[in-house]
């Protein structure tokens, strides 16, 4: 896995181990399940993108290695505290038309079966700290 490449969320397969979580609207992923249906936010996009990175970005060991202005795409990678493992996530921002968006979020080990929960964890615990910048207005 390549932190610097970017995840075609339409066609993305997800492993078969345990080790990731996904949060996507519906109908972006057309061939992975989403673990949870992301919310709309009455934000356009790039402001969506802005509030979502400052709170990735406020986390301990967090850091941001690709970025797509134009294409509102960033890739995260998380360092476990112990021993410095890599978690990579990717975020996709989208327009859901009328001032409003939604994204999705993936979160994937490199290493290891099962993460126990940590990626879930991570991404749940973003997305309720960015009620503090955008309140969904849908679920």
């Amino acid at each position: 896995m390549d932190p610097l490449s970017r995840i075609d969320f339409a066609t993305l397969v997800r492993p078969r181990s345990p080790n990731t979580f996904l949060l996507a609207p519906d109908g972006l992923c057309a061939a992975a399940p989403v673990d949870r249906k992301a919310s709309i936010y009455a934000l356009p996009a790039a402001r969506l993108r802005q509030a979502f990175l400052r709170v990735a970005l406020a986390t301990p060991r967090v850091s941001h290695v690709l970025s797509d202005d134009v294409g509102l795409y960033d890739n995260l990678v998380a360092r476990s505290a112990l021993l410095r493992f890599p978690d990579l996530i990717a975020a996709r921002f989208v327009e859901a038309g009328g001032e409003k968006s939604t994204l999705a979020v993936y979160s994937r080990s490199v290493y290891g079966h099962s993460d126990l929960g940590v990626n879930r964890k991570r991404v749940l615990g973003w997305i309720e700290e960015l009620r503090a910048f955008a309140e969904p207005v849908s679920r």
